[in-house]
């Protein structure tokens, strides 16, 4: 199959066209990219803009590849925030122009495309991506157990925190598309205050974010050149007191959080994305202090650092559309 998937984020939009083969005896797929495009989000400049920017996008990719819109098998899309299967429009997100949107039927109008487009969280398509074409790979090959039959679970920890739950094969996306929003469940009770409403989120302690306000709360005036979470964990590298105070309690905040999913889910390994997944520093110990939280005698559970760098979002997308054959070859 050729599919077009399109990772649609706050600041940018990428579209790729895939072709995917997927194998009769595993289920596993295999994608090979054909083509990539970029262009700013410009949410400013409203919705009908964002719907725009995506069909310049599809008619590039598709220019680049050689390819017809009419030769392609299906059209995917990762939304920024939860996709409510029934109505096929965004709940909420942080893109609020995209909220209760029938961006999906406003896109195929624009294209002249007759079929369905299949649309997905953002942070689940991450998970998807590299449970079947990425980390999900490497835990085969180690273990034995083929994607098609293996649990994981996507975290994203960027400018935010999200997730995506994959259970033996099949992406958990919940009754009205809000499974894994786990950075909106409460890690500190009564903590710091988040956009939600809620106070002690996880996305406030285990996001870029949190740890530059953390960082930046304990300053007390000091005069320090340092402003983003990535500084911070240079300055933790050369030693410096206060920010590796703070990655030490990022490290054992995300310890529990990870001990709290196992309990809850029981994966089969974790994968990592996002801006502070990128840094070694988290992982030092890290795989051994959730197993020493979890409530199985676990001998391991792999916490792997994202395989797919930022091509994971646009191919987890192109995926959806044939998620279903997924489905039905993991049916016992």
């Amino acid at each position: 199959m050729r599919v077009l998937g399109y990772d649609v984020g706050g600041t940018k939009i990428e579209a790729a066209i895939f072709e995917i083969k997927t194998d009769a005896q595993s289920g596993t797929p295999q994608a090979h990219r054909l083509g990539t495009a970029r262009l700013p989000t410009e949410r400013a400049k409203g919705y009908e803009h964002i719907v725009g920017q995506m069909a310049a996008l599809a008619k590039d990719v598709v220019a680049q590849t050689g390819l017809s819109l009419s030769e392609l098998q299906g059209i995917g899309m990762g939304l920024p925030g939860a996709v409510d299967p029934r109505s096929r429009v965004m709940l909420n997100g942080n893109t609020l122009v995209l909220v209760g949107r029938p961006i999906a039927d406003d896109l195929g109008q624009a294209l002249g495309w007759k079929q369905p487009i299949a649309l997905g969280n953002d942070a689940n398509c991450f998970a998807l991506a590299e449970h079947y074409c990425g980390a999900g790979l490497e835990y085969a090959r180690k273990s034995g157990r083929s994607p098609s039959r293996s649990s994981s679970i996507g975290l994203i920890l960027g400018t935010g925190c999200g997730g995506g739950f994959v259970i033996e094969g099949r992406l958990l996306t919940g009754a009205h598309g809000g499974a894994a929003e786990i950075g909106h469940t409460v890690l500190h009770r009564g903590g710091h205050a988040c956009y939600c409403g809620a106070r002690g989120c996880a996305e406030q302690y285990l996001s870029g974010t949190g740890i530059e306000g953390h960082y930046s709360s304990r300053r007390y005036g000091q005069v320090k050149d340092v402003h983003t979470a990535r500084e911070i964990f240079e300055q933790a590298q050369l030693g410096e007191p206060l920010a590796v105070a703070v990655i030490k309690a990022y490290v054992h905040d995300l310890t529990l959080f990870l001990a709290g999913l196992t309990n809850t889910l029981n994966p089969d390994f974790f994968v990592l994305g996002g801006g502070v997944s990128l840094q070694d520093q988290i992982y030092g110990g890290l795989e051994q202090g959730v197993l020493g939280h979890a409530f199985l005698p676990l001998k391991e559970l792999p916490i792997y650092k994202h395989r797919l760098s930022d091509a994971a979002g646009a191919l987890g997308a192109a995926l959806l559309p044939i998620a279903h054959e997924f489905e039905r070859q993991n049916l016992p």
